[in-house]
């Protein structure tokens, strides 16, 4: 008996619409920079929606900023950030260097685009990342578009280090008391003054802060507006060679490779220190002076300033952090700004003793009522994290509303430039879309923060985990247990402070205000 086969035809499958995005980017070196963005925009908007296959996910577009660093580039990662979310299967981009100037950074995001289901169309170059032999043609482009900012760099630098080494280099801004004058450095006698008052104070005991305060009440002139004296201008000027005549290049340097990054030059580079290089304003004897009372300074505070629990912990009503010191033999903690700057902060220094105690105060309070406020609060996070499992279909539709309303206001721009229609209906017609859009893009971060609700959630269990453990009440400051619990403390009144815990749940403490120390 023959066996019978049957040919069983495939269906024909429909084929998926494909969520689908563009990334837009303009150099800031395009001569006509908002012409060829606003392009960009309308091209793939145009193209996406003109697919029937292709549903427009959103345009992400940064307009003049550098490709050299992802993290400049606040549409870039918000595109980066949605595919991870799932919302996006596909990306279309001009080329391999409108999308990054950096080898690894570009197979680096194909990468992790791929590992994330999202392929990228590089139209220029017809590098598709869906098919494997892709990722290699990449390379070669990124590392092509790379080489040429490397080249670009490194004849700026070239040139630069020539003039250092002869000794002709002039920076592009002067010092305070010189100012530029047929190619040299001329002494500019009034601030020459302030400089030579700068020294003769410091040397005579005065600390920065004293001078700078000095300097603001007798109103000394200042350089680009400015009419406010600060500790880091006097400290500048003090450590500045220039004032003796001699000049230092190469202070900072910058990376070889990618990601281009600016540092204080440790040894990375050669320096060059080049004698008689302007006329002095004040003696090598006095700078030098100056110098050993600054390293001495110096050698003091990092001895004083030992590891402790509170650094980078303390924020000020102003914004500013807290900073240790001693005063008296006591330790204290007083706001950044104050330091600086009297006028911009009015806050007191807190006795460190007194913010120890205030923790202890706290945690066995919180001890004490856990039962009553951490599961409650562990609920409603968890009602909020179910509520927000419903808002990716508006998060959808936002996306799409902001993509039109983008290519609406392009429109509005071509007519404008044209002369169809008038700059007074332009300006009140794209202030409304730009009013639009802000609105969608703030419900749009508002619906992301209800989604990213998990590390809330996580923190507070681990708070009612920590808290459970705790037998008896606490005598005596835990500096792990501090650590575990505190993510920041701020200081809203002259008599309490606010500890941010684990999961972002706030206690306030009170504190005797008889005994923070009063500044002058």
């Amino acid at each position: 008996m023959e066996n019978s086969v049957v040919t069983i035809a495939p269906s024909v499958q429909a084929k998926p619409t494909m969520r689908v995005a563009a990334y837009c980017r303009v150099s800031s070196d395009s001569s006509d920079q908002l012409h060829s963005f606003a392009a960009q925009v309308q091209y793939y908007t145009k193209f996406i929606s003109e697919n029937e296959h292709m549903e427009l996910a959103d345009i992400y577009a940064d307009e003049g900023i550098t490709g050299t660093k992802t993290a400049k580039r606040d549409d870039f990662n918000r595109l980066v950030s949605d595919c991870k979310k799932g919302r996006i299967d596909r990306v279309l981009t001009k080329s391999v260097s409108r999308f990054a100037r950096n080898t690894a950074d570009a197979l680096m995001y194909a990468r992790l685009l791929k590992e994330y289901g999202v392929s990228i169309l590089f139209e220029k170059e017809n590098i598709d990342t869906a098919y494997m032999s892709s990722e290699l043609l990449l390379a070669l482009s990124g590392a092509q578009a790379q080489e040429e900012s490397i080249s670009i760099s490194k004849n700026m630098r070239w040139s630069a280090e020539r003039r250092m080494k002869s000794g002709t280099y002039l920076s592009s801004s002067t010092p305070y008391g010189y100012e530029l004058k047929d190619g040299e450095f001329r002494i500019v006698e009034s601030e020459a003054e302030i400089v030579r008052l700068i020294f003769k104070s410091f040397l005579s005991g005065m600390g920065k802060k004293a001078i700078a305060d000095m300097l603001n009440e007798m109103n000394a002139p200042k350089r680009f507006g400015f009419t406010t004296w600060h500790i880091n201008t006097v400290g500048y000027i003090l450590t500045n060679e220039r004032y003796i005549g001699d000049a230092l290049f190469q202070k900072e340097c910058t990376s070889e490779t990618f990601p281009f990054t600016r540092k204080v030059n440790r040894g990375e580079k050669a320096q060059y220190y080049v004698e008689n290089m302007n006329s002095p304003i004040i003696s090598k004897a006095d700078y030098e002076a100056a110098q050993m009372l600054i390293k001495k300074s110096s050698i003091e505070e990092r001895s004083n300033i030992i590891s402790r629990p509170l650094t980078q912990k303390i924020r000020c009503k102003c914004g500013a952090a807290y900073t240790p010191l001693s005063v008296n033999g006591k330790q204290y903690w007083g706001c950044k700004t104050r330091n600086y700057d009297s006028e911009k902060c009015d806050s007191r220094r807190i006795p460190e003793k007194d913010i120890y105690d205030a923790f202890i105060s706290m945690v066995n309070k919180l001890r004490n009522c856990r039962s009553e406020i951490l599961p409650t609060a562990i609920a409603q996070t968890e009602r909020l994290q179910m509520k927000a499992g419903g808002t990716e279909a508006r998060i959808k539709e936002i996306d799409k509303a902001v993509a039109e309303l983008s290519n609406k206001n392009l429109v509005l721009a071509r007519l404008n430039t044209k002369g169809i229609l008038r700059p007074a209906e332009y300006a009140e017609q794209s202030s409304a879309i730009n009013s639009r859009v802000n609105a969608l893009r703030n419900e749009r971060r508002q619906l992301l923060k209800e989604q990213d609700e998990d590390s809330v959630l996580s923190g507070l269990r681990r708070l009612n985990n920590i808290l459970t453990h705790i037998e008896n009440p606490i005598t005596e400051f835990d500096e792990e247990l501090f650590g575990s619990m505190v993510e920041e403390i701020t200081v809203p009144t002259e008599t309490s402070l606010c500890f941010k815990l684990i999961g972002g749940l706030p206690i306030t403490e009170m504190i005797s205000a008889q005994r923070r120390c009063r500044r002058k």
